[in-house]
């Protein structure tokens, strides 16, 4: 009886070692692979990450670094000539006309009176209180540039302006309202050129349509020495044949169909004086 009491108290003892000796493997699994997978992020590449762990795997495209693509050119000449001043009115009732107004006198809001904005210095409008931010600024004036990255983020474009207005991220919708301020500036500037487009023939470009390339020219001046020769060629073809002719027609003893040289004609003239 005591016997079997210990041995059950044994056993007691030993499923609870095998418990805890589960849980710390198993905690330190989880964990292992969560550090691991958080330090190859920043230590390793996802390549040398898959490389260390299996034995086949796929490699992944990375991105970044240096042969990250090159970011893309903002062209704000390039947006502003394919605006669409209607699209930017929809736009300036929908988010700008519940502090400004636009037409010609309109009266202050929340903001001053936008018509004719375009050109004008910042804190235009006399009536108008400009924060102490802005009027900082008086001496600037609104050009197309400087008006667009107004309105993408106007707290970032004027630190400690008072204007509560979250900005507009969209390019194509800020250049629409844009060219809608420009409507509504009698005499407004044009719009700034688009960027130039990358030159044509660059190397590894392929050349244009009728261009010629210094292969072709190459070729072509061994064409034109082809053709030179030509004519000498054909001569000396038309005189081979010719001998051929003869010599076929000397060989059947048609003798008197061929042409005797000038001194086998002198030859048989002194044969015949000496008869």
């Amino acid at each position: 009886m005591g016997d079997l009491f210990w041995n059950k108290v044994f056993g007691a003892l030993l499923a609870v070692v095998l418990v805890v000796m589960g849980l710390q493997t198993l905690s330190g699994m989880v964990f292992s692979s969560g550090e691991g997978g958080h330090h190859g992020e920043e230590d390793h590449s996802l390549n040398e990450w898959a490389q260390s762990r299996f034995a086949y795997y796929t490699e992944i495209a990375e991105t970044g670094g240096a042969g990250a693509a090159e970011e893309e050119v903002y062209d704000l000449g390039a947006l502003l000539a394919a605006a669409d001043p209607t699209s930017g009115e929809r736009a300036f009732k929908a988010k700008c006309s519940t502090c400004h107004t636009i037409e010609q006198g309109g009266a202050n809001g929340t903001g001053p009176n936008l018509h004719a904005i375009i050109g004008a210095s910042h804190a235009h409008s006399a009536s108008f209180g400009y924060s102490s931010a802005m009027q900082a600024t008086s001496g600037e004036v609104w050009n197309y540039e400087n008006i667009d990255a107004w309105l993408e983020n106007p707290s970032s474009y004027i630190r400690g302006t008072s204007m509560a207005f979250a900005g507009l991220r969209r390019d194509d919708e800020r250049a629409d309202v844009i060219a809608y301020l420009a409507q509504n500036t009698p005499g407004a500037p044009a719009f700034p050129e688009p960027l130039p487009e990358e030159e044509e023939g660059a190397e590894g470009e392929a050349p244009a349509e009728g261009e010629a390339t210094e292969g072709d020219a190459v070729d072509a001046t061994l064409d034109a020495e082809a053709v030179e020769d030509a004519p000498t060629q054909a001569t000396g073809e038309i005189e081979t044949q010719d001998v051929v002719n003869d010599q076929d027609s000397v060989a059947e003893g048609n003798v008197s169909e061929v042409e005797l040289a000038p001194e086998a004609e002198e030859a048989e003239a002194a044969s015949e004086t000496e008869e």
